[in-house]
């Protein structure tokens, strides 16, 4: 089979494999998720059981269900069963709303979009979040809830006690109390605003209504129950709810003491917005929003929120006061004036500037003062700030070194014309001279003469082959007796010899100036050494 075949065989084969696996997955999921069980237990059952995955630490675990190891829905499938999908659990719900109108009930279930957690009273709640923080113990109003549900199947109390996390709560027409006092089988009991219990109740199955009643005025009692309940509330703390609240908000948003999201909730927010209200209206600070203080709330002498000032120590003043102030204006591009002037004339002075002192800060200036900074291990701004202007003007400056080592080309070039004689001396010191005429086997050896510089050489060279080609066409010193052959031989070795003077001359020239690059380079090398150093 072609090589090409059989890439197009492997690709054919990877995707047939790959939805074969995405089928896979996707049926699986379509398995779990239509998995349910009867659901049971009640609000406060699973209260408990939230608290009990916080305290042990469960981990997260995506498709967990079981004790030590639960995704989101995991945590309420692992106790209630039921449903197993986020969205499923919210539609088989026998009741819901939104976060603003959140009752006071323990085991509601919380829910934004792909993830729900447990209510868990006061304000809190308890959801399996994530592989890095596992479970979570936070404020409602930390995580971005839109609902609340009940869990279906879960039962949820309405009137009497309930036991949920070590303490003990009441429960009238289907909430906690909280902030109020109930006397039961003759026992007072006072509840907190988070709604728990001062005391242990003696009999948890007994109510208010049983212990203020008797079979005789039963329907009485109950007639009185139920005006109560109509009663209109004359305070407000944290966990209630309802349009009152949101009045609250937005009267404490007005005033400048809260600050966050207009719900409808007492929360903690509130609260400590309000605890802030009542500071600055110089009543008792707890919290509560009872008639009294919500009349100062509402009326046009209500305190506005005032941030508070931190005054900082005297000792902290007074050295604070004892140092003198700095003043220096930082000199900079277009800047005019006699600083400028002064901070010209001194990068003059130090050789980074060639150029009359104007009084305005050019680039020249700024190119200027780029280059001191550079040599003087300061930050390259280009912009004179109070330590430029220090080191500018202190004994310490570095003088720009690569306008020292510039200023002495005159000396450079007379060392250069010193040594190029010298060199030229070592390598060209030699002439030559016409054969002699009265013999033309042999010849004389060359005559050595003074040395010449490279021009003169180049010069004689041609002159010595113009003359050469002369006496070859008019040469009378022959003898007649001269054969062409030696003609003939002489004419090539007047040419060798010409051919080898030119090249010569062209290698001595080549070679002196290789060796003046090979010195400036040894100069630059020098000069970059001492820059960086």
């Amino acid at each position: 089979m072609p090589l090409s075949m059989e890439v197009k065989s492997m690709k054919r084969m990877k995707r047939i494999l790959t939805l074969i696996l995405a089928a896979a997955i996707l049926s699986t999921a379509m398995v779990i998720g239509s998995i349910t069980a009867s659901a049971s237990g009640s609000g406060a059952g699973l209260t408990e059981w939230a608290y009990r995955a916080y305290n042990e630490g469960w981990s997260y675990v995506w498709g967990g269900s079981s004790v030590g190891a639960v995704d989101c829905s995991g945590l309420i499938y692992s106790y209630a069963g039921g449903a197993r999908i986020t969205e499923d659990m919210i539609a088989a719900s026998p009741e819901s709303g939104s976060m603003d109108s959140l009752p006071r009930i323990h085991g509601l279930g919380l829910y934004q979009y792909g993830h729900v957690g447990v209510y868990v009273g006061g304000g809190k709640a308890i959801d399996a979040r994530d592989e890095i923080s596992n479970v979570c113990f936070d404020s409602v109003y930390n995580k971005s809830w839109t609902q609340w549900f009940k869990v279906s199947g879960v039962s949820y109390p309405t009137n009497g006690w309930e036991k949920v996390n070590g303490s003990y709560y009441y429960y009238e027409n289907g909430q906690y109390i909280v902030d109020t006092t109930r006397t039961i089988n003759g026992v007072t009991y006072t509840f907190g605003s988070d709604g728990s219990s001062d005391k242990t109740p003696d009999d948890t199955n007994a109510t208010a209504e049983k212990s203020t009643t008797s079979k005789k005025n039963s329907g009485s009692s109950k007639n009185n129950s139920s005006s109560q309940t109509k009663v209109k509330k004359t305070w407000y703390a944290l966990g209630d709810s309802g349009n009152a609240v949101t009045k609250i908000q937005n009267r404490l948003v007005e005033l400048g003491f809260y600050t966050g999201e207009v719900t409808g909730y007492f929360g903690e927010d509130t609260q400590k917005a309000y605890k802030a209200f009542q500071k600055a209206a110089g009543v008792t600070v707890d919290g509560i929003c009872g008639k009294s203080d919500r009349d100062i709330l509402y009326s046009d002498e209500a305190p506005k929120y005032e941030a508070p000032v931190e005054e900082k120590p005297a000792e902290e003043k007074k050295q604070e006061e004892s140092k003198p102030k700095d003043t220096f204006e930082v000199i900079s591009l277009d800047d005019e004036g006699e600083k400028v002037t002064e901070v010209q004339e001194r990068l003059n002075e130090l050789k980074y500037l060639d150029a009359e002192p104007s009084g305005y800060f050019d680039t020249d200036t700024q190119y200027a003062v780029m280059d001191f900074q550079d040599y003087n291990s300061l930050e390259r701004t280009g912009e004179v700030n109070k330590k430029t202007y220090k080191t500018l003007f202190s004994e310490d400056a570095i003088v720009n070194p690569d306008a020292v080592d510039e200023a002495e080309p005159e000396e450079e070039e007379e060392e250069a014309k010193e040594e190029e004689p010298k060199e030229q001396e070592e390598l060209v010191s030699f002439t030559f001279r016409d054969p002699v005429p009265s013999d033309y086997a042999d010849y004389n050896e060359v005559e050595e003469t003074a040395p010449a510089t490279s021009t003169e050489l180049v010069l004689e060279s041609h002159q010595m082959a113009s003359e050469a080609l002369a006496g070859v066409a008019t040469e009378t010193g022959l003898q007649p007796t001269v054969t062409e052959q030696a003609k003939d031989g002489l004419d090539i070795i007047k040419w060798l010899i010409v051919v080898i003077a030119v090249m010569g001359c062209v290698f001595v020239v080549a070679l002196v100036n290789e060796r003046k690059r090979a010195r400036r380079r040894r100069k630059h090398a020098v000069r970059q050494s001492r820059r960086y150093w």
